[in-house]
């Protein structure tokens, strides 16, 4: 009996020949190639289906609602929990978890900006909202107790969703080297040490109220930035307190996803904001607005985070942003260093020369009153 021949083009003499289960395979090409070949072929389909579920995620698939965190008693609304609430995303969130009927803890450093909210969401929703006066960034008897109010408040109360909003950056970017050591430790002491012992301080009433068979899940969504997935010269400080929120929440992720709370960590980059500095909004800048709604209308979708467990990043102009950034390796991260370190450098160049205007105009002033 001949074994079966099988060619990839016409069969030439002198091309290599092999048996593979009894039949006789002739090559036109060489092995080489077609291994080359398959491998290409391999990443090309990959980048393809990720490319393509990417434009699913942000078109198409609609995400899980947050209604989901919410207790289904009918008696006692879900309560959530946003810091840093009286502007931008804080209070954005704020407004459109009340307007699917969360009540509302407020935490912020202003009692004036934190009673506004407090009436807005009251009366536009006719939710119970809780306010929570502190500084965050100072460490201290004071902080200690409120956080130790807010554990009170969290084991008596129906708790389901913590936004951990509230962030500190710099003044203007700045080299590592001339920061000043009381701007780091605001930020530090406010992205990193405000957070883990805030989360710390209500994470085991979620467990409680979430890891009986039936309850609804409990929410812990830590607001990230782009400057943490991409290393951030001159913002080296805020760069890094970003960076270390995300290794934080996917090791919390993992130590609670089987109690029924889920952790994760929105990246974001430029949003309107007095934290941004930027009040005209762009397909690469959205409102508060925007980014908050795309934030609780996709969960269950990592969007441009792909491949980074317990991220998202829900904006669409940022999550091609971040899916772009990480499609080359090392040639697109680089790419993306050296594109921010140059727009630092001309930030920072505006920066002071406004303030330097700004300086001579008061000296001016000062001069005509005298």
């Amino acid at each position: 009996m001949v074994a079966d021949t099988i060619h990839v083009h016409s069969h030439l003499a002198g091309h290599p020949t092999y048996h593979l289960f009894g039949h006789q395979i002739v090559l036109d090409v060489p092995l080489p190639a077609i291994i080359l070949s398959t491998i290409g072929a391999a990443f090309l389909l990959r980048y393809t289906l990720s490319f393509f579920r990417l434009l699913l995620e942000l078109i198409v698939l609609p995400g899980k609602n947050v209604k989901k965190y919410q207790s289904k008693n009918g008696i006692n609304k879900t309560w959530a929990l946003v810091t840093g609430c009286t502007g931008g995303i804080g209070i954005e969130f704020a407004r459109q978890l009340a307007k699917k009927q969360f009540n509302i803890v407020l935490i912020g450093r202003r009692k004036n900006a934190l009673d506004e909210v407090a009436q807005e969401l009251e009366s536009k929703y006719g939710v119970k909202t809780k306010s929570f006066v502190v500084d965050v960034a100072q460490p201290g008897s004071a902080r200690d107790e409120t956080l130790s109010q807010i554990e009170l408040f969290a084991k008596s109360n129906d708790l389901g969703v913590l936004i951990n909003n509230v962030g500190a950056s710099h003044v203007m970017p700045i080299p590592f080297a001339e920061t000043e050591r009381s701007e780091m430790n605001q930020i530090v002491e406010t992205n990193i040490n405000w957070t883990l012992y805030l989360t710390r301080a209500v994470i085991p009433s979620m467990i409680i109220r979430s890891s009986k068979r039936g309850a609804p899940k409990s929410l812990i969504l830590t607001i990230g930035s782009l400057s943490g997935r991409i290393p951030s010269p001159l913002l080296a400080t805020y760069s890094g307190t970003k960076a270390a929120l995300s290794t934080w929440t996917k090791a919390l992720a993992k130590e609670v996803e089987n109690k029924g709370v889920e952790v994760e960590l929105v990246q974001a980059a430029f949003v309107v904001s007095n934290m941004s500095k930027i009040r005209r909004s762009s397909a690469l800048v959205p409102t508060a607005n925007s980014f908050v709604k795309s934030t609780l209308s996709s969960f269950g979708q990592p969007r441009g985070s792909q491949g980074r467990p317990y991220e998202r990043t829900p904006f669409w102009s940022h999550a091609i942003l971040d899916y772009l950034v990480g499609f080359a390796g090392y040639l697109s991260e680089i790419t993306g260093i050296n594109v921010i370190n140059k727009m630092h450098k001309d930030i920072r160049i505006r920066a002071i020369r406004k303030a330097k205007k700004q300086q001579l105009q008061k000296q001016n002033e000062g001069k005509k009153d005298l």
